[in-house]
């Protein structure tokens, strides 16, 4: 994003020096010794210091030739990391191959994995090269990869043990040596599931080689600015915008203040919808950005609703028929200004009061005053 030259609390991507420079610029200088890392920030936008280190290991990764294990919460980019380790690589001219285990079936899972001979099931009726083979010297990159059952988290552990992969109906004896670097992601804490006895210990112990975790976007909100630059500039670049977005003031705090559960994956949905349905002036407000955020699927105003009743605040404890969801929009900000006001405008102490978190209660403020405000200027 940019400041706009008319109102310097006005941020867009038109005119004067765009914000994710000048963040870039607090950072100071950044030696870059790999010649590798300007593309590689073309492909992976951000600079804070969690994307730095992601950066390094990516780059580490390709140097080598071990199995990595890539964890993170869903929308982070598991699987644009897995393809810069193999663009990045001595492998990048051969085959990425890219399979979801989550959304197979273990009998589909095993052909698409290991392949099949003729007549080895109904329907079978050609032989068929599973990605093992096919892969040749390329990456194999095994996505929800904690999903898997524990016959093919069998089948699997030997496949990468003996580096032999012998197709569905095949014979002892058609084993095939397979060449190509294996990539994992899964968003499951993988060390609870060994624990809970749901994943094999020795599975895990032979993917967890070179580890990498693909930061949540909660914790780099530093990158915001620069990721809204470059998705807005794809969005014109793919003609589903038609001119460059500006944000007021108000839209940035909410962006910064919202805790983004769907992650960069969210964030692009979200750019996405205002460039479908976007304000007749260019300038996203803070009621248009509520309100996207709502359509978007990723309201978070229920839930924590329902919290704070559960906590019985004090001022519903004279009236247990009263629920939160059922409050004027008034009475509700005034529910919250008042746990502001107990603990001296300490909004981190006013959520944990409420039993939410900060940015929640932030967001909830913002939206209800935007709301009221509304209300009050169409009367």
């Amino acid at each position: 994003m940019q400041l706009d030259n008319a109102n310097s609390n006005r941020l867009g991507l038109t005119g004067g020096l765009r914000l994710s420079d000048q963040v870039r610029s607090l950072g100071g200088p950044r030696e870059n010794s790999d010649p590798r890392s300007s593309q590689l920030d073309l492909q992976l936008p951000g600079e804070s210091p969690l994307m730095r280190i992601l950066k390094a290991s990516i780059l580490r990764a390709a140097d080598c030739k071990s199995t990595v294990l890539i964890t993170g919460e869903s929308g982070t980019g598991k699987e644009l990391v897995a393809r810069s380790i193999h663009d990045f690589g001595g492998r990048q001219r051969e085959p990425f191959l890219a399979i979801n285990c989550g959304a197979l079936t273990e009998s589909l899972l095993e052909s698409e994995l290991f392949g099949h001979a003729k007549g080895a099931f109904t329907g079978a009726t050609t032989y068929k090269k599973g990605v093992f083979a096919s892969a040749g010297k390329g990456t194999i990159f095994l996505d929800e990869f904690g999903e898997m059952s524990s016959l093919m988290q069998v089948r699997l552990l030997r496949v990468l043990q003996g580096h032999k992969v012998r197709p569905v109906g095949s014979e002892e004896s058609k084993e095939i040596d397979f060449n190509a670097r294996v990539v994992v992601a899964t968003n499951r804490d993988l060390r609870r599931e060994v624990a809970e006895k749901r994943f094999r210990q020795d599975l895990y112990y032979r993917v967890y080689v070179f580890s990498i975790r693909s930061p949540a976007l909660r914790d780099r909100l530093d990158d915001l600015p620069l990721l809204i630059d470059v998705l807005l500039k794809r969005l014109i670049d793919r003609s589903k915008l038609v001119r460059p977005l500006r944000f007021d003031s108000e839209a940035l705090a909410l962006l910064q203040n919202y805790s983004w559960p769907g992650n960069v994956r969210e964030l692009e949905n979200l750019m996405e919808r205002l460039a479908i349905n976007p304000p007749s002036t260019g300038l996203v407000s803070g009621a248009d950005i509520s309100f996207a955020l709502e359509f978007n699927g990723s309201d978070e105003s229920e839930e924590p609703r329902e919290i704070i009743l559960s906590k019985g605040l004090n001022c519903l404890r004279n009236n247990r028929a009263t629920t939160v969801r059922h409050m004027h929009k008034r009475h509700e900000l005034d529910l919250y200004l008042t746990e502001l006001a107990q603990v001296g405008g300490n909004i981190t102490k006013a959520a944990r009061r409420l039993g939410i978190k900060r940015s929640t209660l932030h967001m909830r403020m913002k939206r209800l005053e935007l709301k009221l405000r509304s209300l009050s200027q169409a009367e």
